[in-house]
């Protein structure tokens, strides 16, 4: 009865780790058979399209946390080196993260497209750029302004610190640059009597081969941990 309970566990614990790992997987069939449109070829609403321009400011920018740049919208994670994690040595662990997105125009050679990210689901495949710190290094200042004002960042503990190796953090950055290009797709909408691109988008500086490439490879390891666990779920039940 024991190893029926603890195998059911573990088969929910699997189930929910592949969903959470393979739910980024769901839009790239959609990006793969789009045509990468001009932002001012979009014209219906309610329909899945992809289209690439240049990102320009329709409102207002922001400024992304670790370099200062001015941009359209960020996404930011901060980890810290471990010594073990979910069956892997070494492993950097999460600490903090979140986002920031305003609206911008996507520019093409004959028009423009109003582009309106969600903020509870805004994510970006971009280019990262990443700081590292050492557990006995001090910080530049604008990431220790960061961690100042950030509750959840405590002070690398005492026992990792002793560890050569461990306690250093990344800070790693995501960005829409102003004047950069970019692909962005999803469903449009009529706002105001204009199509715009909303909610949850894919937004990339990559071609879209490469965009799914890059999700099917941080899919993997979830997969992996998650058959792991519903195979030993599996075996508890069968016991």
């Amino acid at each position: 009865m024991l190893y029926t309970a603890a195998g059911i566990g573990f088969i929910a614990l699997g189930l929910a780790i592949g969903w959470y790992g393979l739910r980024p997987l769901a839009v790239v069939p959609s990006v793969l058979r789009a045509t990468v449109q001009d932002p001012s070829e979009v014209t219906d609403t309610g329909s899945f399209v992809a289209c690439r321009g240049v990102a320009n400011e329709s409102s207002e920018s922001v400024t992304a946390p670790f370099t200062g740049s001015r941009c359209l919208g960020f996404e930011f994670e901060v980890t810290e080196r471990h010594p073990f994690g979910i069956g892997v040595p070494w492993f950097q662990a999460h600490l903090d993260d979140g986002v920031a997105t305003r609206p911008f125009t996507l520019d093409g050679p004959a028009g423009a497209l109003d582009v309106v990210p969600s903020a509870k689901r805004f994510a970006l495949d971009t280019e990262s750029t990443i700081i590292t710190v050492g557990a006995s290094e001090t910080p530049p200042e604008r990431i220790q302004r960061f961690v100042d004002v950030r509750d959840q960042l405590d002070p690398v503990a005492r026992w990792v610190r002793i560890i050569p190796g461990l306690g250093a953090r990344r800070y790693v950055e995501r960005r829409i640059d102003l004047g950069d290009e970019y692909l962005v797709a999803g469903v449009t909408e009529r706002r105001q009597d204009e199509v715009v691109l909303a909610g949850d988008l894919v937004i990339t500086d990559r071609s879209p081969g490469r965009f799914a490439f890059a999700r099917v490879r941080k899919a993997v390891f979830p997969t992996v941990i998650a058959l792991a666990f519903v195979a030993v779920g599996v075996g508890g039940v069968v016991l």
